[in-house]
């Protein structure tokens, strides 16, 4: 009796606590949705900056600078895109049945 007592609350409290992982990784997969559109919006503005620069001769420092934060956006980018396909992949891999 208190072995089937002690499997029934395991499971339970295994359950709750992979359904409240998943409630999260939900959450975290909006964000991470919001942030890569921040910054899709910032690197578009970057690489705008550096044509208008490049167009009107400005500085090289000031071009450099400009590519730097190009390069910067699109690794955050990129990294932000593999965090929500990583997440996209647990949250699939759990959904289903085993």
């Amino acid at each position: 009796m208190r072995t089937g007592c002690r499997l029934a609350v395991a499971v339970l409290l295994g359950t709750a606590t992979v359904a409240f992982a998943q409630a999260g990784s939900t959450r975290d997969v909006g964000s991470d949705q919001r942030e890569l559109q921040q910054y899709e919006w910032r690197l578009q503005q970057d690489q705008n900056r550096l044509a208008f620069d490049r167009q009107r001769h400005a500085p090289r420092w000031q071009i450099r600078e400009d590519q730097a934060l190009v390069r910067r956006d699109k690794s955050v980018i990129r990294s932000l895109r593999a965090d929500i396909r990583r997440d996209q992949r647990i949250r699939r891999h759990h959904r289903e049945p085993a």
